[in-house]
């Protein structure tokens, strides 16, 4: 008989009548799917182990930055400026955006990109992030100085 190769690596059972079972294996051998009763008795029996050494640690302290006082209020300039870099972010977008999809628009759309838009985004993008690290920096001092005081 011309039998197909077995793509078993350990061990390859075949019954002589394909639909019943092949009696060859014992129950308790430890092949097959899922830990015999042996080891299902050791493991229940480290669990019970490991469930009875559990160590209670202290919780740890707070850190110093996170404090229990109430969050101080943004200013109206400070609100107005961050509303505006965010509408010069949602710019810049657009402006990306349009200059990636340039060719797929008409030529006179194409030529009034390349002519404007492309030129004055690169300074649009330094500005941007130059403001941004601006107003980091001013906050990180403003910070500094309110943990100072106490």
């Amino acid at each position: 008989t011309n039998t197909p190769p077995s793509f078993s690596p350990i061990l390859t059972i075949r019954s002589e009548k394909p639909s019943e079972p092949s009696d060859s294996i014992p129950k308790n051998s430890g092949v097959g799917f899922g830990p015999s009763t042996t080891k299902r008795k050791q493991q229940q029996k480290g669990q019970r182990e490991r469930a009875s050494s559990i160590i209670r640690r202290t919780p740890i302290e707070k850190p110093a930055f996170v404090s229990e006082q109430p969050v101080q209020q943004n200013s109206a300039n400070e609100n107005a400026f961050v509303i505006a870099w965010l509408g010069f972010g949602s710019v810049i977008l657009v402006e990306g955006l349009a200059l990636a999809a340039s060719g797929l628009f008409p030529e006179e759309w194409d030529k009034f990109f390349v002519k404007y838009l492309y030129p004055s985004f690169t300074p649009t993008v330094f500005l941007f992030v130059a403001g941004a690290v601006a107003y980091g920096v001013l906050k990180y001092s403003q910070n500094e100085k309110a943990t100072e005081r106490k």
